[in-house]
């Protein structure tokens, strides 16, 4: 069996989901080939650098090499750095165009005809899709590709990106337009249904990818559109695209992501909640206290052991991931406790006013990053909106009791066992519910438990036997695999 995932990045959280799977596959006896378009993929997984440039880029893995030698589409790279070169300007032509259009995944298509080409040649049993925005891949190009050859494919959905004309989580659209079925409860002059309504604008955000999308209230936003709104043509051609495929079936790292799915045009497909997980072999509780102390020393926060230290940690600190909440919050909790903030950029650091938060940049040594989870008193996620919350998972598999808002996908990790949470924005609750873990904290022992629930290997096999599944089932699967399998 082989198996061809794609994503736009490397070194992000699908981006180390995938990697992980094209291990996996290989140590099962399959093969396996990582598509991506940014980032560094490790030496041992064969890897392919989605590019406008002419030639080739697909690395060898090492420990592939001897099952995969003399295949024409595995050559090693000649030019690697070139091929990085292609890609940024395939990419950020991409992003002009789409800034200018609203076209986000409608360019790129010489780059996805050469993907096209090298999937051909690698001729996979399975596609695994990851997130297909990112500006790189040209969707109709793509599908078409996938439409023709009848392939079993995999798309784990890591946001609501797939079935929205523009953005990537409606809930956080401000002064979202009403859907056109919320419309016309407005017009009906029914009291009680436009207090419904005002319910769900406050709670849902943006429900118009439900009926068509169009007035879009996250232009501004990622995937940003300077000029143009064309989010109701997005939503009808990537409708047709994406229902376009026989053999799909969709994976979400969340129950309520799930329940998001099946509201969308993408409701008749399979849907299956696969969380993430964590790896609880290396995020562990760091039991050296002299260790701790040593990086809390170096992190210049060894001054706030006589307080309580609450840690909040985000890869990008983008508006949903809720840094004037925590402001806020570190104003009403006063100088008893002190939050840290770690994956700031310097410019998001400089703007940070003098006494309230300290922060740090992003950590890239985990083994640290474990201490600190294991120092702090509490992990706070002032996120508006997650498919999953790893954070969450990373602090509880180090023994560290967690806070969140009760919002998307967030209350799916948060038991009364390991932490608390506060209605989303009621900052005097989350004050209280902060205040009461901290005087009585919960076990680290029931902490880690949890995290145990959401093991990363666990999760990880279930994909392998989900890929087994599809091609046993599908178009490529021989005679002789279907008898083994007993087909």
């Amino acid at each position: 069996m082989r198996v061809a995932l794609i994503d736009a990045e490397a070194s992000t959280r699908p981006g180390h989901i995938a990697v992980e799977l094209c291990r996996q596959v290989a140590e099962r006896g399959h093969r396996a080939l990582f598509c991506h378009s940014r980032g560094y993929c490790p030496q041992d997984v064969p890897s392919y650098r989605i590019s406008c440039w002419m030639g080739q880029n697909l690395t060898l893995g090492r420990r592939s090499k001897s099952r995969l030698n003399g295949r024409a589409e595995l050559k090693k790279a000649v030019h690697p750095h070139r091929d990085s070169m292609g890609s940024a300007v395939s990419r950020y032509l991409h992003l002009l165009l789409a800034r200018l259009t609203d076209r986000q995944g409608f360019f790129s298509k010489y780059a996805t005809r050469r993907l096209v080409d090298q999937l051909k040649l690698f001729q996979p049993d399975v596609i695994h899709l990851h997130n297909l925005h990112g500006y790189y891949l040209h969707l109709p190009t793509l599908f078409d590709y996938l439409k023709k050859e009848n392939l079993p494919v995999v798309w784990t959905l890591h946001d609501l990106w797939a079935f929205t004309g523009h953005c990537l989580y409606p809930s956080m659209a401000e002064d979202p337009a009403p859907s056109l079925e919320q419309e016309n409860i407005l017009d009906s002059g029914d009291p009680e249904g436009a207090a419904y309504v005002e319910r769900q604008l406050c709670t849902e955000g943006c429900l118009r990818w439900l009926s068509g999308c169009g007035e879009c209230a996250q232009k501004r936003e990622y995937p940003e559109s300077w000029l143009r709104d064309q989010s109701a043509r997005n939503w009808r051609e990537k409708r047709s695209l994406f229902t376009s495929l026989q053999y799909l079936i969709l994976a979400t790292p969340s129950e309520w992501l799930k329940s998001q799915v099946q509201r969308s045009f993408l409701k008749n497909y399979p849907t299956y909640c696969l969380p993430h997980g964590v790896d609880p072999g290396v995020f562990k509780p760091c039991v050296s206290e002299t260790e701790r102390y040593s990086v809390l020393k170096r992190m210049k926060l060894h001054t706030c052991l006589d307080k309580h230290l609450l840690l909040s940690v985000a890869g990008i600190w983008e508006p949903r991931k809720g840094l004037e909440d925590l402001l806020a919050l570190a104003e009403k909790l006063g100088d008893s406790y002190c939050i840290v903030a770690v994956g700031l950029e310097d410019e998001q650091r400089a703007a940070i006013p003098d006494g309230t938060i300290i922060t740090l940049p992003e950590m890239g040594n985990l083994q640290d990053l474990c201490a600190l989870y294991t120092a702090a008193d509490l992990f706070v996620s002032m996120s508006h909106a997650e498919s999953m919350g790893t954070r969450l998972l990373q602090a509880l598999s180090c023994g560290t009791q967690v806070f969140s808002w009760d919002t998307t996908a967030l209350p799916e990790i948060v038991t009364p066992e390991v932490g608390a949470m506060a209605p989303l924005g009621d900052l005097d609750a989350a004050a209280e519910a902060i205040r009461q873990l901290c005087d009585d904290p919960r076990s680290p022992e029931d902490c880690r438990r949890r995290a145990l629930e959401f093991d990363a290997g666990t999760r990880l096999h279930e994909y392998i036997r989900l890929y087994e599944r599809m091609h046993i089932n599908g178009p490529r699967a021989t005679v002789s695999e279907k008898v083994a399998a007993g087909c």
